[in-house]
């Protein structure tokens, strides 16, 4: 493959990954308990200190945010089973505006383990500060899924005229073949994928 065409690759596979990983909700890192927002929010909770997670939420909840914390601090001195209501309760709290922020449903604060393995690596090549493991790996599983969709759609195109059985394999293969790679395309541009042909 030439340099040129499979920097194109990367750049596709690249802006298709995050995009489908990253801004979908079923892929959400934030309301995870080993992801960043809960982890800055515990490390906030044993410094008493709020700074840090202000960024998360939108400067007009920093008020409402910032009282709660103070409360959650109050009542984590009542003990380690006041503690542990109090910080579920501020976790949820927290993440529940940041994700109003982004305009997403808060559906709970979900247990650690969840997270995506791509948002995962996308986090370690930030921490890292080098993308280019990340950014390979994704190039590889792009160019492998959309070879296989490829691979099965032109094999099924060549007996797709010996019966209606198989013709009908063929319109499956390809619908996905072309919806997989419509959804890249669009995703690349910015454009959601309607599949209206």
């Amino acid at each position: 493959m030439t340099l040129n065409i499979r920097k194109n690759l990367l750049a596709l596979a690249t802006a298709s990954a995050l995009t489908f990983t990253l801004a979908s909700p079923a892929f959400a890192h934030c309301d995870a308990m080993d992801g960043p927002v809960i982890l800055e929010a515990q490390a906030a909770l044993e410094a008493g200190n709020i700074a840090p997670l202000l960024k998360w939420v939108p400067a007009s909840q920093e008020a409402s945010l910032e009282s709660s914390f103070n409360k959650t601090l109050e009542v984590r001195a009542l003990g380690e089973s006041a503690k542990e209501l109090a910080d579920q309760q501020f976790f949820a709290e927290l993440v529940a505006i940041h994700r109003a922020a982004e305009g997403a449903p808060f559906t709970g604060v979900k247990p650690a383990g969840t997270i995506d393995p791509a948002v995962r690596l996308a986090d370690q090549a930030l921490e890292q500060g080098d993308v280019d493991a990340f950014l390979a790996r994704i190039v590889e599983k792009f160019e492998s899924n959309a070879r296989a969709a490829f691979e099965s759609t032109l094999a099924a195109r060549d007996k797709a005229g010996e019966n209606p059985e198989l013709g009908r394999e063929f319109v499956e293969n390809y619908v996905h073949y072309v919806h997989y790679l419509e959804d890249v395309h669009n995703a690349i541009i910015g454009n959601s994928s309607s599949h209206s042909h």
